[in-house]
């Protein structure tokens, strides 16, 4: 069977590649990077645009100069802690309660119930009472535990008020007196009954329970008369936690950095400001004055007798509760928050970005876009370059003299302001990058295409079409072309690296189609967010992969070379 005659100067090439074992090895990647491409979709264990949150029983512990991450309590929140005499209880998700014995090691407890746990409180006989979602009210002892029935309703704060009563609170203004003696509670009416969210109880050193709420909400309830009535402390905001230590001092912490403190059982509530805006979600204040605040992203201030100062962590994660015990200090936590800047790990083989993205899925889809200006870019490239070339070469004259000063003129234009003028005279977008990489490469094809057609439009067999009555059309597309299509095959590939490297350099200055993930587009990410200098598994993997792209074109280009260099031809 016989090939036409531009299969068979195609496969010509083709055998030069074969014979060349750089040539192959480029050709293996660079097939392997095509199938990335092409099965992203499948190979991506994360949507590349999707802000990868967790969840983590989070415990930052107060060190010398900052507070230190230890070892996390399970994979679920924690919510609420406990502290009396030398026993501590943590509750949270789930169903999750922590127990421990001075400050030894924290004991995983099994209760009936998989409801979230929002509070907990310990009395004088080391009695837990804990409250949660879905009516949830428990009561333990060690690891005796029993469920209390109650209505559906979300509970949020609870306080014993002595060893055998306890008072809860709950999201549409539930106000519960529970009898841990019968397991039974009585309803309290509200002094505003308009259904607000109550968050926090505290016993204040008088006897009587301090409950906060949002919207500034504050009930004090007298166990003695069994009255709620109102009791204001100076603030609208959501309020989320009550602390109040034995001798009377109190804090009281909310929304946008809210914190209220008071100095004594017959003081004053003040608002301090606050040098953070972030909701405080927790709040601790001792006999001595000294105080804590946590809350959201992990931000946790201490008072110093005078302000409020931010204290470092090691974490950004969410703090939800405050354990003291001695000198022993914990800020528990958390909700799910995103993984920023998270290092490589199973979940995720190339770490996260600055908004918890996964960067492995990232440069997995990157591929495509940079196999897509590269192979289409070079398409454009060769094709305008090579007809430039044929016509300017076939024709000579006066046709040769404009082509080639337009060719001297694209030389004259450099690249990234071109593509910058684009960019603004058209919005940003995949087809102005291919644009900008096609309109000004296309060059030196041109130029090397023409030199190959001077010296082929001379040969005896373009003489003998001609005198056959043979078109120009006809000469140079069936008679000369298939001449130079090893050359168009060598400028093909040297262009697709070049139009990858392009790519890269125009997502990198930022001028790249916005919404597509490209691994220029990667490295721009990593410059803005500003931690591309310590954020190592950000840079590298696209700088390696467009590194890895580009030298397995160059090795089959290099093979190539053969075809374009007669003394290369000559050696072998």
């Amino acid at each position: 069977m016989t090939l036409p005659p531009i299969l068979r100067a195609a496969m010509g090439p083709l055998r030069l590649m074969m014979q060349d074992r750089l040539a192959v090895i480029g050709m293996c990647v660079l097939g392997v990077i095509v199938a990335m491409a092409l099965f992203a979709p499948v190979l991506s264990p994360h949507d590349p645009r999707h802000i990868n949150e967790i969840e983590d029983g989070s415990v930052l512990a107060r060190g010398a100069d900052a507070w230190e991450l230890r070892e996390s309590l399970g994979p679920l929140a924690l919510n609420d802690a406990a502290q009396r005499g030398d026993q501590s209880i943590i509750v949270g998700r789930s169903g999750t309660v922590w127990t421990r014995a001075d400050t030894g090691d924290w004991t995983r407890i099994d209760v009936a119930t998989e409801a979230d746990l929002n509070a907990v409180d310990l009395n004088a006989d080391g009695r837990a009472v804990v409250a949660g979602t879905q009516g949830t009210i428990l009561l333990g002892t060690g690891a005796d535990w029993q469920l209390v029935p109650a209505p559906e309703a979300d509970l949020r704060g609870v306080k014993w008020l002595d060893t055998e009563r306890a008072l809860i609170v709950g999201a549409n203004e539930e106000i519960w007196l529970l009898d841990a003696a019968a397991g039974t509670f009585s309803e309290i009416d509200s002094p505003v009954g308009r259904g607000f969210p109550l968050n926090a109880v505290a016993l204040d050193a008088d006897g009587t329970a301090m409950i906060v709420g949002e919207r500034g909400l504050a009930i004090r309830y007298d166990p003695e008369t069994g009255a709620a009535e109102l009791e204001r402390i100076g603030s609208s905001r959501d309020l989320n936690h009550i602390h109040i230590a034995p001798d009377g001092a109190a804090l009281v912490v909310g929304e946008r950095g809210t914190l209220l403190r008071r100095d004594s059982a017959d003081g004053d509530w003040v608002t301090d400001p606050a040098p953070d805006t972030r909701a405080l979600r927790a709040g601790w204040i001792g006999d001595d004055g000294r105080a804590v605040a946590a809350g959201r992203n992990g931000i946790i201030m201490e008072w110093d007798g005078a302000a409020w100062q931010i204290v470092p962590t090691e974490s950004e994660r969410h703090l939800r509760a405050l354990l003291m015990v001695g000198d022993d200090w914990l800020a528990l936590g958390s909700d799910r928050f995103v993984t920023r800047l998270s290092p490589p790990s199973r979940e995720h083989w190339f770490g996260t970005d600055h908004l918890g993205r996964d960067l492995f899925s990232q440069n997995v889809h990157g591929s495509q876009i940079a196999l897509l200006v590269g192979f289409l870019g070079a398409t454009l490239v060769v094709l305008i370059g090579t007809n430039v070339g044929l016509i300017a070469g076939y024709y000579r004259g006066r046709t040769e003299t404009i082509l080639m000063r337009t060719v001297d003129v694209m030389y004259g234009i450099p690249f990234e302001p071109f593509a910058l003028i684009l960019v603004l005279l058209f919005q940003p977008s995949l087809t102005i990058v291919i644009l900008a990489v096609s309109l000004l490469t296309w060059r030196t094809v041109a130029r090397l295409i023409r030199s190959q057609v001077l010296s082929l439009r001379e040969r005896p067999f373009v003489k003998a079409a001609r005198v056959a009555g043979a078109s120009d059309l006809r000469i140079m597309y069936l008679h000369i072309f298939p001449n130079v299509l090893p050359l168009v095959f060598l400028e093909l590939a040297i262009i697709v690296g070049v139009s990858i490297i392009a790519e890269a350099t125009l997502s990198f200055l930022g001028l790249g189609p916005p919404q597509s993930i490209s691994w220029g587009g990667i490295l721009h990410d990593a410059r803005l967010s500003g931690a591309w200098r310590t954020a190592w598994w950000w840079n590298l993997p696209p700088g390696i992969l467009i590194m890895t792209t580009v030298l397995s074109v160059f090795f089959i280009s290099r093979s190539l070379e053969v075809v374009a260099n007669p003394r290369l031809r000559a050696r072998q």
